[in-house]
């Protein structure tokens, strides 16, 4: 800030040489002769001053994939920020480059069954199953109906699985297959589950990365890795 305005002070400044002077008298007084040997220029003259630029707000007209309210599979643009906030500046040190990532959206709420009036069991076809740079997990692309979106996929889920939503619990444990979704009161003890979710309807909140796993029981759950 300080060289920025001592710059800017220096470029307004202008040397002009005092005026020749008649072989006559003078009739100023000679401090006042010596004082208009430098005169500052009106605004019309100043002279152009380039300022530093250390730092650039970010654009204001760009739209987020966080502010998407329609679900959509296919991948969405994801704009890094290389450690910068909102004006710019470099809050974060260490941070840029790298390949350019795809945000695919997740449907945790594994439970949301196409049509309302019919909230039954439904199956899902599992269509593939890929990497997600936006995670550690792996994602698949189940289609089930009129539509597609994508899930977190389990260790030995592949293309071609038929997997089951669920949100009955009856008096007999299941028998799940890896990939179903279940409530946890309908799973025998000793199931390892994984995207669990805090409360019905709110969708997976826990256990969502690679390698995390659950072992249902009666007691205390332990976290396996």
């Amino acid at each position: 800030m300080a060289l920025r305005v001592l710059t800017r002070a220096l470029g307004s400044l202008s040397l002009v040489p005092p005026a020749v002077a008649a072989p006559g008298p003078s009739m100023l007084p000679a401090a006042q002769v010596t004082n208009n040997a430098l005169r500052l220029p009106s605004a019309s003259v100043l002279l152009p001053c380039r300022p530093f630029l250390t730092s650039v707000a970010l654009s204001a007209k760009f739209v987020s994939w966080k502010s998407r309210t329609t679900y959509t599979t296919a991948p969405l643009k994801k704009r890094k920020s290389g450690g910068r906030d909102h004006t710019g500046r470099i809050r974060v040190h260490g941070i840029g480059g790298g390949h350019k990532q795809r945000y695919r959206m997740i449907d945790f709420l594994r439970f949301r069954p196409e049509q309302e009036t019919k909230p039954g069991p439904f199956e899902e076809k599992v269509i593939i199953v890929r990497y997600d740079p936006c995670r550690s997990a792996d994602i698949a692309l189940v289609a089930g109906g009129n539509r597609k979106r994508w899930i977190v996929a389990t260790e030995n889920m592949k293309a071609g699985d038929i997997i089951l939503n669920s949100d009955h619990i009856g008096r007999m444990a299941v028998a799940p297959r890896e990939g179903d979704a279940h409530p946890l009161g309908a799973l025998p003890v000793g199931t390892l589950v994984n995207s669990v979710e805090s409360e019905p309807g709110r969708g997976a909140q826990y256990i969502r990365a690679a390698g995390a796993g659950n072992v249902h029981s009666d007691s205390r759950p332990s976290i396996q890795r």
